[in-house]
């Protein structure tokens, strides 16, 4: 009986340090900072103003049919906030906030105007090159089908 006893508690205390030697990443501000983006946040549990408050304005805004609207009417609620050059954390989903990103697309320039010439001339060239291909046999554009001997189809 002794022996039982001591392994269950040898047992119990692997598995409480297994729990306890699991470590969780808590983003912090700086795990969070992104220059390209912009944070829109409704704090909900933890609203500054009034938590109350903010949790109905949230529940209004889900009629919205449109994300423009759903937004607009989240930045009428108490607290909503927006936080520039910082995105959501992983927490940040409802019951305890209603969080977007918005990341900002960054310019691409127009090509240069010799490769836009370019282009169009190679592309000029292929479809020379096909129509020549498909002229001199009719096999290859599939026109010009075979027909069986005698009368004629059409």
């Amino acid at each position: 009986m002794r022996p039982r006893s001591a392994r269950r508690a040898a047992l119990l205390l692997v598995a409480c340090q297994a729990c306890a030697s699991s470590s969780v990443h808590v983003q912090t501000a700086s795990d969070l900072q992104d220059p390209n983006a912009a944070r829109y946040r409704l704090l909900l549990r933890e609203n500054p103003v009034d938590p109350g408050q903010a949790f109905r304005c949230y529940g209004q805004c889900q009629a919205q049919t449109s994300p423009q609207g759903y937004l607009q009417c989240l930045a009428a609620c108490p607290g909503f906030e927006v936080s520039q050059g910082m995105r959501c954390a992983e927490r940040d989903v409802p019951p305890i906030a209603a969080c977007f990103t918005v990341r900002q697309i960054p310019k691409q320039s127009e090509p240069e105007p010799g490769w836009v010439v370019l282009a169009v001339l190679a592309n000029v060239a292929l479809i020379v090159t096909l129509a020549s291909v498909c002229a001199s046999s009719s096999s290859q554009c599939g026109y010009g089908y075979a027909s069986a001997p005698g009368q004629l189809p059409y």
